[in-house]
């Protein structure tokens, strides 16, 4: 999908950033012509959308001083917003609170930072898988550990989010587990010399990089976690509008620059591919039985 000429623009909202801005909008001919009654179409109308995505993710994504997405998920959420020629306000919002704006249709889209489960699948309204994340370990590059197999008896932190957690003491319960209320207590553990390594799904392992100096990513993949885009309840359209651009992106070769951009250099899983799953495929990864 080419680049428009329209700037990508993002304003704050309810104080959570800063900076307002008017980047001129796109000629009413150069915009896709989506039905009159569909979400698309209002949101061309009202000229404007709000994007919900985590800021705290480093590379991943974050939000910039000026309110502007960055990282690789900003770079998706752009994809979305020059789809439709319109100007984009983005709110911080770590976890699943994306996922509550977007339901109670305070927000146009979210990125949530919540694995996709079967039940969340059944209740909520979400696109295709935009990243397969993997439980490994975050260990300093000097270190001799590169598997879980080195950490018997060792300290570790480890962060879970709630409907996807797998305890690595499940592969060695010698291991000594430091919970984490919050990934970035990892980074205290790690200055304090408290733990040799922590271990989380890698979009928080890749933000703990970019906070901490001389640390890597290591070891097999201990989980697979889908993460996929939130749209509003009752706007199917959306979806797949949604899933459509996510498609193009992959396919055009958009997604690998983005990915070499912002996560190359510390996101260490080799040859990237671009997810295929569909949600439903995503979502069996982590059926009813497995759901706290």
């Amino acid at each position: 999908m080419p680049k428009s000429t329209m700037t990508l623009c993002a304003c704050a909202l309810f104080a959570m950033s800063a900076a307002a801005c008017v980047p001129p909008k796109a000629d009413a001919e150069d915009l896709a012509d989506f039905g009159p009654n569909t979400t698309m179409a209002a949101l061309q109308s009202r000229g404007e959308m709000t994007i919900a995505l985590p800021d705290d993710l480093g590379p991943f994504s974050s939000i910039g001083e000026d309110g502007e997405a960055e990282g690789f998920v900003g770079e998706l959420a752009g994809e979305i917003v020059e789809a439709l020629g319109v100007e984009a306000t983005y709110v911080a919002a770590s976890g699943d609170e994306g996922l509550d704006l977007v339901d109670q249709e305070e927000v146009d889209l979210a990125f949530p930072t919540i694995g996709i489960t079967e039940r969340l699948a059944r209740e909520h309204n979400f696109s295709g898988p935009y990243w397969v994340a993997h439980k490994r370990l975050l260990v300093p590059s000097d270190s001799d550990i590169d598997e879980v197999e080195g950490l018997s008896g060792e300290p570790v932190c480890q962060y879970e989010e709630e409907t996807t957690a797998v305890d690595i003491r499940g592969l060695d319960e010698s291991i000594d587990v430091h919970e984490a209320a919050d990934f970035g207590d990892c980074i205290e553990q790690f200055e304090d010399e408290r733990v040799v390594a922590a271990s989380a799904p890698d979009i928080y392992l890749i933000a703990l990089t970019e906070s901490l100096d001389d640390y890597v990513i290591r070891g097999a993949q201990l989980s697979t976690i889908g993460y996929s885009v939130a749209v509003p309840p009752d706007s199917a359209d959306m979806t797949t509008f949604v899933n459509r651009v996510l498609t193009e992106t992959k396919s055009e070769g958009r997604w690998l620059e983005f990915y070499d951009k912002w996560l190359a250099s510390v996101a260490d899983i080799g040859v990237p591919s671009a997810p295929d799953l569909t949600l439903e495929e995503v979502a069996t990864l982590w059926p009813r039985a497995l759901e706290p």
